[in-house]
């Protein structure tokens, strides 16, 4: 794609970014972002309004005042990849913190809920509730050294074929590819939602070995979908090899296994209702 991007109407902006014209009206208004404008006097934008636009969302997501936000905005030190990254680690700290509150709150219920009858195991659920809670308030100040993302590595020998299997067959999002200088892939990145999986050149040094040339794998790559069916279909549908089709395992999920691009085992599922004193994320099982 070459040249400038068109600019946007109001509207066309408001439908985009979720905002809605009057917000947009109102930003122009005070001078916080100024839109261009046509010689028939429609509001237009481009890519510097998409820029502010950004850093004032960002700003308002800090709990920022219009008034100061504003102030903010004119920085000369500011640099939209710099940004971009500072916003993508603040993310990645909520993620971490949210799935320890997800957690703590879930190992909290179920003290309550052994503590719903009487006598001496109801006051053991008590205390055990007590210190679940301070558990999850402890969680709500997660200090700097705590883990904020998590990357699986998986070694594949054709990193390219590897790339459009688990791209096209799994649905996974992809990241991209790069190669050394004589166009050789030597490492490709697929999303997994929350999740980065790293696709890895063999390397004999590091011992590390495709599931190709082994024959095996040391592990499994265990991915939460939305409708496990829905994904079991769509996988099954091109033709991947399937282990075994969506079950409900004892340990709380729809789940179902299918094999990757080099022969490893995928297992992907959906957490299923279950009562409060079931335990809700014990590693992935493959049926017998």
């Amino acid at each position: 794609m070459s040249g400038s991007p068109p600019p946007w109407r109001v509207g066309e902006l408001a439908d985009a970014t979720g905002l809605t014209v009057r917000t947009l009206h109102h930003y122009d208004e005070i001078g916080l972002l100024t839109a261009d404008r046509t010689p028939s006097g429609y509001r237009t934008y481009g890519r510097r309004h998409l820029e502010r636009l950004y850093r004032i969302n960002v700003l308002r997501q800090l709990g920022l005042p219009l008034a100061r936000i504003s102030a903010m905005l004119d920085d000369p030190a500011w640099s939209l990849d710099d940004t971009l990254r500072r916003h993508g680690e603040e993310l990645e700290r909520r993620m971490v913190r949210m799935e320890r509150l997800r957690q703590g709150l879930g190992d909290a219920r179920d003290a309550v809920a052994r503590g719903s009858g009487s006598g001496d195991s109801a006051g053991a659920a008590d205390v055990e509730t007590c210190e679940r809670l301070l558990a999850v308030l402890a969680d709500m100040g997660i200090g700097e050294t705590e883990p904020v993302r998590r990357t699986a590595v998986l070694v594949y020998a054709d990193i390219d074929a590897a790339y459009r299997y688990l791209v096209d067959v799994f649905g996974l999002a992809p990241g991209g590819v790069t190669r050394d200088d004589d166009g050789v892939a030597n490492h490709g990145e697929v999303r997994t939602g929350d999740g980065v999986v790293w696709l890895h050149r063999v390397a004999p040094e590091w011992g590390l070995a495709s599931p190709a040339t082994l024959g095996a794998a040391t592990g499994i790559l265990a991915v939460t979908v939305g409708d496990v069916d829905a994904h079991h279909a769509r996988t099954a549908a091109s033709g991947a090899p399937i282990d075994y089709p969506p079950t409900d395992q004892p340990y709380g999920v729809r789940e179902y296994g299918a094999r990757g691009p080099e022969g490893e085992l995928w297992t992907f599922m959906t957490p299923l209702v279950a009562p409060l004193t079931e335990p809700r994320t014990p590693a992935p099982r493959v049926p017998a």
